[in-house]
């Protein structure tokens, strides 16, 4: 199934996951993980209230980056 191109070349999504990829392997591993429940509460939020199929792929998408810049997840 082919997604929304607009979730996927949308240049402002771009710069935001280009930004948490520069930032996010300085940050602190105990952040990430405040990060990891906080996106994890958005997520359960997004799917409790029904919310777009592409903002539910944006908070997976930071998810997968967190976890990748995070060898201590399992990455």
């Amino acid at each position: 199934m082919r997604t929304s191109p607009q979730s996927i070349d949308d240049p402002v999504m771009r710069r935001l996951v280009a930004l948490v990829e520069e930032l996010l392997p300085n940050s602190a591993q105990r952040a990430r993980v405040r990060l990891m429940g906080q996106l994890f509460a958005l997520e359960q939020e997004a799917l409790e209230t029904g919310a777009d199929p592409g903002t539910l792929r944006s908070i997976r998408a930071v998810q997968n980056v967190v976890r990748r810049s995070d060898p201590l997840m399992g990455a």
